[in-house]
């Protein structure tokens, strides 16, 4: 009934709006502007404007309404030509690109001047005028750039982002959450349900165009906290073109960080790619195509125990897409990608140990089916299905032999050693289901000005599967290992690590997975935007989003059951009209993403059942060490969770709300230059927070007639005590210096990016902190005092252009630097895993365990690392032969200047507990590890590029388009 009762609410949404929706990202863009006499700027009405493009099955045809405004919706990107017509009037043509997800602004003025035409090659503009602060990389643009051609690394040149993220293929935007991102290929959300990353559904050499939001995000958009990156692959045309590429790379091309103790072996990878589109009948139906065979290698060396390391990367893509015309103005698309992967990697990114390597293999696949129909001029009507698949089979170990367990170390940086974290034979599927519809409408009215009115619905599920099984064997220890005197690990006889065995501190954790168990995830969203053009000067954005979510997991009675409302205003004032300046401030609200992970926290869906218990003795250390490995030695219980049974939610839990405020002025500096200055403010409120007090009692865990225990309850729920706060500075400029020479950059400042509250961390999204914990035991200044956060970084910088060098017949050569510049990120002195004092421990008031603690000797972050700069430059050499036909060849050099300055590095302290004590009774002053201040891994140096570890790195590609 609730169900019927959300979809009917959606039914009186669209039958009472005259409204327009998209689906969650948009594939395509639109073309407005005003037309106008020249003479004394009057608003013409009735001119017809005709709208054509290679990128367009057919063309479209509009006319201005009553305030000279005229829109064209549901463009494809790409170029475009807009003649406009009206009897007794020149006729005048104009040329302008329509960029993804975006607007194309185009005035024009017309003279009383009978058969005469006038051209005009508009130069594209920048999003200047729209209060959302966004950039857009084309393909024709980045092919010759020095940067990586996934969408993770495309995007990583946009302003508002932070080169400091928990995990691989992730971004962090204006202070969110890195796990909290929408990633859209085609306007399917196509995100990691876990991690929040993206699934590489794609094959480079198909993408179209890669768009990077930041702030300022109209309601069209939800389910994020920190931004969105929305992609779109190309699709066919009605002249045959495609092309072959093929891309090298060898270990033995890059240097060696100082940190790796061997040299590297060369191998020779290559990652093969082709794409094919055209016409199966002209002007009706186009295809596209695109496959990607690699097999590949890159090398490093594990953290602390600086072991070679080589990840090996066997992976086959596929992408087919459909896109026909029904009738005029109607068009049908449909595509699929299948992404077959297989690697040979260390089980965990901090896993040190040869022995944790597995061979993982991920299916994955996207289906997406498109409809979009013009109706009159003004109405337009799309809808979307989609589905997408993604498991993991083979990742982990299959030992059920107690001594091959993982181990975790107890205090400092996390390490895992010994065996493979994760168990074989527990598969996990991660997929997404999504139904879209929408509806647009341009109203035009005398004194209220032009409204593009939009609003849509959509249905968007997350569906995990598994028990996320830690360990084959059932047992992971946590136990730090032998070190030598220069802090380093020590190996056994055979080349193994040592763990060490001390009681009182070394603990055993007992997992207890349900395998197959299921959440899915369902959000309801109505959407609607209002975009006012009132007249030259002024034009508003209103908007808000509305999302009903609703969870169902097994085996659980209180999932979640929401709705939510958030505003999305914007407004922008162009002081002189000619639309070549304007200043712009909006004001949002962003529902953070349902995560599987955290809104699964009361269930067994990737949460096994667990309790640890501490080692009682004999004191000992190495693989051979028999008493370590008795389960009988670990009697001490410590702590529990049983999600179905001491694990609780909230009645109204929902997700994280982020407040964002902007304020800025963007500036056509000439014909052919601009710039744009964003202020961005944000405001984390509502997080969710894991909070156990004395008054949410304990639990006694049986199971099939066996007691494990007494367990304090744990209660998730929404808090404002945790903080983030975040404010920036972005900037934006380009400039086209001449035909054949373009630069454009990007500037972000951080003002602010403080708080109390990480909220992820390595393979470790949307988790807790420990305010709200044990609130009589732990203290806040010492235990999650605020401070920078661990995503700030003061200065970011991205500066590259390209010059075309012509060489008359013999074709051309790209000459494309890239300037990078980070400041050093920030690190905090906190010893982890310390004990209570004993003054703590006596103000307990009978919790059924207590915790272990970060103990901090300082707010948070108030170390900060070294910052480095990295020049990178790419050339490509292409030639034409025949009609398209060109070969080409690029060569890329990576941190040509081979920066290898130490950027990070070991951070580990311990509390001094010989010294002075504050009057909780905890150490006062810290002890630094061995290693403090020293080289741990590779990624302690500049990295080439995210997933390549070294110094200076060459790179090959070659191919033939046509």
């Amino acid at each position: 009934m609730k169900r019927l009762a959300s979809w009917s609410l959606v039914l009186c949404f669209l039958m009472a709006a005259s409204a327009r929706a998209a689906a969650q990202g948009e594939q395509t863009g639109l073309v407005t502007g005003r037309v106008t006499t020249s003479a004394d700027g009057q608003a013409l009405a009735g001119v017809t404007v005709t709208v054509s493009s290679p990128a367009l099955l057919g063309v479209r045809t509009t006319t201005s309404d009553i305030n000279g405004v005229y829109l064209v919706r549901n463009l494809p990107p790409g170029e475009y030509t807009m003649a406009f017509e009206l009897a007794g009037l020149s006729r005048q043509q104009k040329v302008a690109r329509v960029p993804l997800g975006g607007t194309a602004t185009v005035d024009t003025g017309m003279t009383i001047v009978v058969e005469e035409t006038v051209q005009v090659t508009a130069v594209a503009q920048p999003a200047l005028l729209q209060p959302r602060t966004s950039q857009n990389f084309v393909q024709s643009e980045t092919v010759v750039l020095p940067v990586g051609r996934s969408p993770f690394l495309i995007a990583d040149l946009a302003a508002g982002l932070t080169d400091n993220t928990p995990n691989a293929n992730q971004v962090t935007v204006s202070g969110g959450f890195a796990y909290d991102n929408v990633w859209l290929i085609n306007g399917v959300d196509v995100n990691d349900n876990v991690l929040g990353s993206s699934n590489n559904l794609f094959v480079e050499e198909a993408i179209g165009e890669v768009q990077v939001l930041t702030s300022g995000i109209s309601a069209e958009y939800g389910r994020f906290s920190g931004g969105v990156v929305n992609v779109i692959t190309r699709s066919g045309g009605n002249s045959f073109s495609g092309g072959f590429r093929l891309n090298l790379s060898n270990p033995a091309w890059s240097v060696e960080t100082p940190f790796e103790t061997t040299q590297r072996v060369g191998k020779l990878s290559k990652v093969h790619e082709g794409i094919i589109g055209g016409p199966l009948v002209k002007d009706q139906l186009w295809f596209f195509g695109a496959g990607r065979w690699e097999r590949s290698s890159t090398q490093g060396a594990f953290p602390q125990t600086a072991a070679p390391l080589v990840t090996e990367t066997d992976n086959n893509r596929y992408e087919l897409k459909l896109t026909g015309s029904v009738s005029p103005g109607h068009t049908l698309r449909g595509s699929f990608v299948d992404n077959d992967l297989t690697t040979g990697q260390a089980s965990l990114p901090f896993s040190i140990d040869p022995r944790a390597y597995v061979h993982p293999h991920t299916p994955n696949r996207l289906f997406v089916a498109n409809y979009a129909g013009v109706v009159g001029t003004r109405l337009l009507a799309t809808a979307q299905y989609s589905q997408k698949h993604w498991g993991v089979r083979n990742n982990g170990n299959t030992s059920t032999n107690i001594v091959d367990s993982p181990f975790l170390t107890r205090t400092g940086t996390m390490y895992q050693y010994n065996a493979p974290y994760f168990d074989s034979t527990d598969p996990e599927d991660r997929n997404n289901r999504q139904t879209t519809a929408s509806l647009a409408y341009f109203v035009s009215t005398p004194g209220l000005g032009s409204h593009d009115v939009k609003g849509g619905i959509e249905q968007f599920t997350s569906t995990r599967v598994g028990g996320n099984s830690q360990t084959s064997t059932g047992y992971v220890f946590l136990a730090d290992f032998a070190v030598g005197p220069a802090g380093a690990p020590v190996l056994d006889a055979n080349g193994r690590i040592i763990p060490r065995f001390v009681p009182g501190s070394t603990r055993l954790q007992t997992w207890m997975p349900v395998r197959g168990a299921q959440i899915d995830v369902s959000t309801t969203s109505l959407y609607l935007q209002d975009r006012i053009t009132a007249g030259r000067h002024l034009s508003f954005d209103l908007g808000f989003r509305y999302e009903h979510v609703t969870s169902d997991a097994t085996a659980v009675s209180n999932g979640i059951e929401v709705n939510t409302i958030v505003p999305r205003l914007g407004a922008s004032y162009d002081p002189v009209g000619d639309g070549r300046m304007a200043m712009y401030a909006t004001y949002g609200h962003y529902a953070g993403k349902y995560s599987d992970v955290q809104f699964a926290r009361n269930s067994n869906v990737g949460n096994a059942d667990r309790y640890t218990t501490t080692y009682t003795g004999p004191a000992g250390q190495g693989l051979d060490f028999a008493p370590g490995f008795s389960p009988a030695n670990y009697s001490v219980l410590v702590s529990g969770t049983f999600p179905r049974d001491n694990v609780r939610f909230a009645d109204d839990l929902s997700s994280p709300l982020t407040r964002e405020f902007t304020l800025g002025i963007g500036r056509q500096l000439t014909k052919k230059a601009h710039a744009r200055v964003t202020y961005v403010r944000r405001d984390a409120t509502n997080l969710v927070e894991d909070v156990i007090r004395i008054e949410n009692g304990k639990t006694t865990v049986v199971r099939d007639g066996a007691t494990f225990g007494t367990f304090d309850n744990i209660v998730w729920e929404n808090s404002n005590a945790p903080t983030r706060q975040y404010q920036g500075l972005e900037m934006q400029t380009g400039y086209q210096i001449t035909d054949d020479l373009h630069i454009w950059g990007d500037w972000t400042i951080q003002l602010q990016n403080d708080g109390t509250f990480e909220g992820e961390g390595a393979s470790t999204p949307a988790i807790g902190s420990p305010e709200g914990d044990y609130p009589e035991l732990l203290v806040a200044g010492r235990n999650f005092p605020s401070g920078r956060l661990d995503d700030f970084q003061r200065h970011r910088v991205r500066l590259w252009g390209v010059y075309r060098l012509g060489l008359n017949r013999y074709g051309s050569v790209d000459i494309a630097p890239l300037w990078r510049v980070n400041s050093g990120r920030t690190y905090s002195l906190v010893a982890n895993g310390a004990a209570l004092s004993a003054i703590q421990l006596s103000h307990n008031p009978g919790y059924a365990g207590v915790p272990t603690q970060q103990l901090f000797f300082d707010e948070r972050g108030s170390e900060a690392f070294e910052g480095y700069g990295l020049f990178d430059v790419a050339l490509t050499y292409s030639v034409p032969v025949w009609q398209t036909l060109a070969p080409w060849m690029k060569f890329e050099v990576l941190n040509t200047f081979n920066n290898q300055k130490l950027i990070s590095w070991d951070t580990t302290v311990a509390p001094d507990n010989a010294g002075p004590k504050d009057e909780n009774g905890l150490a006062l002053n810290y002890v630094q590890g061995a290693r403090f201040g020293q080289a741990v891994r590779p990624a302690d140096y500049p990295r080439p590029r995210p997933g390549i570890d070294g110094g200076r790195t060459f790179l090959m590609s070659m191919g033939v388009r046509f």
